[in-house]
């Protein structure tokens, strides 16, 4: 019997979507009857995979050992960019700051 080696992530993976956009997106996807992304390509260059559904969505990246994460990452992006996902702006306050100045009186 064959192992069942499919992995699950979530599309919008914890960005700051609204419920309009997700219910937007979620209707596109389910006329396609979902994403999936068979097949990951790896060589010593790097990897690449196609969307199933829509060949224009491709994702992939130089590091020819990627993670599960980097793989869900870089997916999850070519999704977003897709779809034209519009994400929110949620401007976080840092405790580490710097400086910088110019030169020649700019």
């Amino acid at each position: 019997m064959e192992k069942d080696n499919k992995k699950y992530a979530l599309i919008f993976g914890g960005l700051q979507v609204s419920d309009e956009e997700r219910f937007r997106v979620g209707q596109e996807i389910t006329k396609l009857g979902g994403l999936t992304f068979s097949e990951i390509n790896k060589s010593k260059d790097g990897w690449f995979t196609k969307c199933d559904q829509l060949e224009g969505i491709i994702a992939g990246s130089k590091n020819p050992e990627p993670t599960s994460a980097e793989i869900e990452d870089e997916i999850r992006q070519a999704i977003i960019s897709a779809f034209n996902v519009q994400i929110q702006a949620v401007p976080q306050e840092s405790p580490f700051k710097f400086e910088y100045g110019f030169v020649g009186g700019q």
